[in-house]
């Protein structure tokens, strides 16, 4: 069997959690081939980069290396066809919410992580919100079957796109992958020196609006009022969002207090979680919350919002929180003052998270592919409160 999978609209430099869930997967679903052949359909740029350069030397794969931009116009189409048609595939696998062009004259599977724009248009630039509501439902509609991260998910698809929920199937994600995580030898703080020699709270997250940086910025400044001292360590991608919440910072007089380190490598990254008193998840929108587990994974408390796709993921090992300055400077002082808290929050994190697996995420993959590409049933995946077991 010849399985595709389209990534050419992903590009080096994007971290948001797409990227990052194509790349982990890839790299767990290549080892569980058995007599399939993967095709895999990707930039050059992205097949430079030494982990998709291993992919691609691997026997059971072929790369398929193209720039799609010399390929815009009236024409795109129609070369898009001509490039799987060549591949003679059995079934292809387009994990970046939408496939094109539609339909297909084979089998196709699609991821959608969220379709945030659903529950807040207002966060999306016109053309943007524009393009998803076009994209998005007919890639949904076409596809012979559509995976997602959570439950929350799949119920919005069906309720919001119209999705056939004989056709969805609910596949957890991972967190870091277990080899990729040094030993904890020490708990020194990282090496950007990121709380200043303080004890900080981190946020990774990119300055997206839906992420709500102002509500846990304004809860620190609550904090700093009634004379604590934890500093506030924020990472991820800014935009031009980034001078909003620096502006609010130095207006809420905690330029000292708060870092804006912008991205980071994972090594570090994961010096963070293990170095923070906890970390603050304020987002009003998640479809998964990737984050989480890898607080979870990594012994880092967790203090989140009552998102329902939050909710879902870090079931009881997060306390949760109202969206409220006030609630959220409460909520951050109890849990800093109590370390038995804390402590309890890390046990429960590392059992959940122990839920999610890239292993069992590649597998799943794999299996509906495999069906599809067999011309079986894609059945749905059981959706229940056993999924994350």
């Amino acid at each position: 069997m010849r399985i595709g999978i389209q990534i050419l609209s992903l590009k080096p430099g994007q971290v948001g959690g797409q990227g990052i869930f194509v790349r982990r997967l890839l790299r767990h679903l290549v080892p569980q081939l058995g007599d399939e052949r993967l095709v895999l359909f990707l930039r050059p740029e992205l097949a430079a980069e030494p982990a998709c350069d291993a992919l691609c030397a691997h026997p059971k794969v072929e790369a398929v290396v193209e720039n799609p931009e010399q390929h815009y116009g009236d024409g795109y189409a129609a070369w898009n066809l001509r490039l799987l048609e060549r591949a003679a595939l059995d079934v292809v696998y387009f994990p970046l919410s939408f496939f094109y062009p539609r339909p297909l004259p084979l089998p196709v599977a699609l991821h959608v992580p969220d379709i945030q724009h659903e529950y807040f248009p207002e966060y999306f630039p016109p053309e943007q919100l524009a393009w998803r509501r076009q994209r998005i439902p007919e890639s949904v509609a076409l596809a012979d079957a559509v995976i997602t991260y959570t439950d929350f998910s799949a119920k919005g698809l069906q309720e919001k796109v119209g999705a056939d929920p004989n056709r969805l199937h609910v596949v957890p994600a991972g967190g870091f992958p277990e080899d990729e995580i040094p030993p904890a030898t020490d708990k020194v703080r990282a090496a950007s020196d990121a709380g200043a020699g303080c004890p900080f709270v981190f946020y990774p997250a990119a300055d997206w609006p839906h992420k709500n940086h102002e509500t846990l910025l304004r809860a620190a400044a609550l904090l700093a009022e009634r004379g604590r001292n934890e500093h506030l360590v924020l990472t991820g991608m800014l935009s031009q969002r980034g001078d909003v919440l620096r502006k609010l910072t130095s207006e809420l007089g905690l330029t000292d207090r708060v870092r804006f380190l912008g991205c980071v490598s994972q090594e570090e990254l994961i010096r963070l979680y293990r170095t923070a008193e906890l970390m603050a998840f304020p987002s009003r929108f998640e479809g998964f919350g990737l984050p989480l587990v890898e607080a979870m994974q990594l012994g880092c408390p967790v203090v989140a919002s009552k998102a329902e796709g939050i909710v879902e993921t870090a079931g009881d090992a997060a306390i949760l929180c109202d969206d409220d300055p006030h609630a959220w400077a409460e909520t951050l002082s109890t849990i800093l003052d109590d370390a038995t808290m804390r402590g309890d929050l890390r046990r429960r994190g590392h059992e959940r998270a122990a839920r999610f697996d890239w292993n069992r995420c590649a597998a799943e993959h794999l299996a509906l592919l495999r069906n599809l590409g067999q011309g079986a049933p894609a059945t749905a995946m059981p959706r229940s409160e056993g999924r994350y077991a």
